[in-house]
């Protein structure tokens, strides 16, 4: 069984597959993988034809089947599972930072997004994170994990937040986590239970503070609605102890003059922002998916860099429009994360959840010192910013 994560992951898959089958002839190589299967499996069959099943959407419900004759490959629904994640069944599991999921879905409609479709599913319930999150510590042995609370749309009410405040404080929980969401899908009133409860830091989806970009990404048809929200909320978790990550996505149309809007607003709240995130807008999937972005995204001036990338690898960067080719968008997205972002603050954000956990700072400052510092996301001593 083979999954394949994202179309990154593509070239790696097809090496695996042309080996297994020089090694085995008979070997059965079954492929999984939602966004990569999903989109068009002709087209993926033809870049992996030693591959017996692709099988699309989420497995969990016909997982067993597949290993059978009568394999079921029809999309079922998947809910959000209430097991724990026996973490201990990955070797050297203590290293790395464990994960709950806490819901699927999202179906806010964002132009750009793979789940703009896919229902928001029902939180778990705070008893039952709270469950999950004891177990996972007794799994670990300490208090000291980090653990990620996987949502695409973490969206809780003021009421859930006090229930997992409550359940958490009753459990006898001391444990710091990290999620993200939307920025206009959290009250500062949910923020404060949500710090009670454990979150110290907070992937925040911003993507822009443009108005014309809001509507054009399908953010909001209230821009203005939802720069107040986005302006409340960073306040609300610069006022908590929560650490706001900002994500910014550079898209198609973006001009100067956009892009001075968003920086305008990160400007104005640098206080309550710890890092950005910052990248331009691309089209993943075969042309039978990613055609229907490019032709939408072509309205407003932008062209995928090469037209057969979509057909020969699923991925096609962007020129986004005259003011920004795909070279100079990247350069932009390098500036504007260096802007806000410093070594010290990249290397909080990443060891709280995304690195080793034996990853120290020696190590981090080691690995700086080999990069090209032209290249980094953040800015070193000799670096700074306009």
């Amino acid at each position: 069984m083979l999954s394949i994560p994202s179309f990154y992951a593509l070239p790696w898959a097809q090496t695996f597959c042309q080996l297994v089958r020089s090694v085995d002839p008979d070997a059965k190589i079954i492929v999984g993988g939602r966004w990569v299967v999903g989109p068009d499996s002709d087209w993926l069959r033809a870049k992996l034809p030693e591959a017996n099943l692709l099988v699309p959407g989420l497995a969990e419900p016909v997982i067993a089947s597949l290993l059978t004759s009568t394999p079921v490959l029809r999309r079922l629904p998947a809910p959000t599972p209430d097991d724990v994640l026996n973490h201990p069944l990955v070797s050297g599991f203590k290293r790395y930072q464990p994960s709950i999921e806490a819901s699927r879905g999202c179906g806010m409609g964002c132009a750009f997004c793979e789940e703009r479709d896919i229902r928001l599913e029902k939180l778990r319930t705070p008893e039952q994170i709270a469950s999950t999150l004891a177990a996972v510590v007794s799994q670990y042995g300490d208090s000291e994990i980090r653990p990620y609370f996987q949502s695409s749309m973490f969206a809780p009410n003021e009421k859930w937040g006090t229930g997992l405040a409550n359940a958490v404080r009753a459990a006898g929980l001391h444990v710091s986590w990290r999620t993200e969401s939307r920025v206009d899908a959290l009250t500062p009133q949910t923020i404060a239970c949500l710090a009670e409860a454990g979150m110290k830091v907070l992937d925040l989806g911003l993507e822009t503070a443009s108005p014309t970009q809001i509507l054009n990404m399908r953010k909001s048809q209230d821009p203005e609605r939802y720069l107040k929200r986005a302006s409340s909320l960073l306040r609300a978790c610069n006022a908590h102890g929560i650490a706001a990550k900002v994500n910014v996505l550079l898209y198609a149309g973006e001009t100067t003059k956009t892009l001075d809007e968003t920086r305008s607003f990160l400007d104005e709240h640098k206080d309550s922002i710890s890092g950005v995130s910052v990248g331009p807008v691309m089209a993943y999937g075969p042309p039978k998916t990613a055609n229907i972005l490019l032709d939408e995204w072509s309205r407003s001036g932008a062209v995928a860099v090469d037209p057969s990338s979509a057909n020969d690898s699923g991925i096609s960067m962007i020129h986004l429009s005259h003011d920004f080719d795909a070279k100079s968008a990247e350069a932009a997205s390098l500036e504007l994360s260096r802007r806000y972002m410093d070594a010290d603050a990249y290397f909080q954000l990443k060891s709280f959840s995304y690195y080793p956990r034996d990853y120290t700072r020696a190590d981090f400052d080691r690995d700086v010192a080999a990069s090209e510092t032209s290249q980094l996301p953040f800015r070193v001593c000799s670096q700074i910013p306009h």
